[in-house]
């Protein structure tokens, strides 16, 4: 009986509007995972914004930097992020401006100055680097903590 019903609705029309309605919910489910996903970037900035550096970083990184140096590494990266969180979207890196530490922003921005304040007393260098490009544009940018020695190969 219930295919009755069907087939009495069987036409040309009622196949469009039913492949319209379901082009609708996917552009539907596709707006609210582009939400989901917007919403999730943000509160990822905003604790990137509000991070600060913990008491104990310095302990962290001496522990970083000896694996890395067990390994016959000359550097390690201690933070990544995405460039648009820079001031400049990372401009200042691409263009291999010196002071690109003036676009920092947030978290980013309380590292260098623990750097400058804690680490590069001690002798440590600091490398920055895209690394990444999408479209061209930018990606996610690295900060590296190095101790070679200057002028070395």
């Amino acid at each position: 009986m219930a295919e009755q019903g069907f087939l009495s609705r069987f036409s040309a029309p009622e196949i469009r509007a039913w492949m319209q309605r379901q082009r609708e919910a996917k552009l539907d489910e596709e707006r609210r995972e582009r939400e989901r996903q917007r919403d999730e970037r943000e509160a990822l900035r905003r604790a990137f914004q509000d991070r600060d550096i913990p008491p104990d970083a310095l302990e962290r990184l001496m522990l970083m930097v000896r694996r890395a140096a067990a390994d016959g590494e000359n550097e390690v990266m201690v933070l990544h992020f995405p460039s648009a969180w820079m001031k400049d979207s990372g401009r200042s890196i691409t263009s291999g401006q010196d002071d690109w530490a003036l676009y920092l922003d947030g978290f980013a921005a309380k590292a260098h100055a623990f750097y400058r304040r804690e680490l590069e007393p001690r002798g440590f260098g600091l490398r920055v680097a895209i690394l990444d490009y999408t479209d061209g544009m930018p990606g996610d940018v690295g900060i590296f903590l190095s101790w070679k020695e200057a002028g070395a190969g």
